[in-house]
């Protein structure tokens, strides 16, 4: 554990910054927009269009940039609990000071070091809230398919795409200062 304070963290430092240098150096937001290849709808056709269940588009595709994003997010997440929750921890739990009398000084340390743990932890589990991202986005998108004319769900499915990168890039940051 004492090999992964030194030389793991560091290093996973160095590679949270080279992805905020690297992959979020987006400066307009607008730039995320993908392509909604839904075709505004013909008034004539609209009766035909009411019998028919499938939508006139062919299938849409993810963003690919904020796809790869997350991606790389949730591996990073991941890779994070895995360090903070088994070696870190039971590094810790290894290292129980001696109680003595009248000198409870090093035990007191370890509960806050513990209580600092149980609050990153707590951090971590907060950013499972991604998950979610991709029924948020399919949602958005099969109602801008289903009514193509409303330009507020197109509108919907790029403020979400835009909202999860600025979401993403205060996670890595965050996961930087963890380490």
């Amino acid at each position: 554990a004492e090999e992964l304070v030194k030389t793991f963290f560091p290093q996973k430092i160095e590679e949270m910054q080279l992805m905020l240098t690297t992959s979020f150096i987006c400066k307009d937001l607008e730039t995320l927009k993908v392509l909604l290849d839904i075709p505004m709808p013909d008034p004539a056709k609209e009766e035909a269009k009411r019998k028919k269940k499938e939508p006139p588009c062919g299938p849409i595709c993810v963003n690919e940039t904020v796809d790869a994003l997350l991606k790389d997010t949730k591996r990073q997440i991941s890779t994070l609990k895995e360090k903070l929750n088994t070696q870190v921890s039971l590094w810790m739990q290894l290292q129980v000071p001696k109680v003595e009398d009248g000198n409870n000084f090093g035990v007191a340390v370890q509960e806050k070091v513990f209580e600092l743990l149980t609050n990153t932890r707590t951090k971590i589990e907060a950013f499972q809230t991604l998950l979610g991202y991709s029924n948020e986005r399919g949602d958005a998108v099969a109602k801008a398919a289903k009514s193509p004319h409303v330009g507020d769900y197109r509108a919907l499915v790029h403020q979400l795409d835009q909202f999860l990168y600025c979401e993403l890039r205060l996670i890595v940051l965050e996961i930087r200062n963890i380490y």
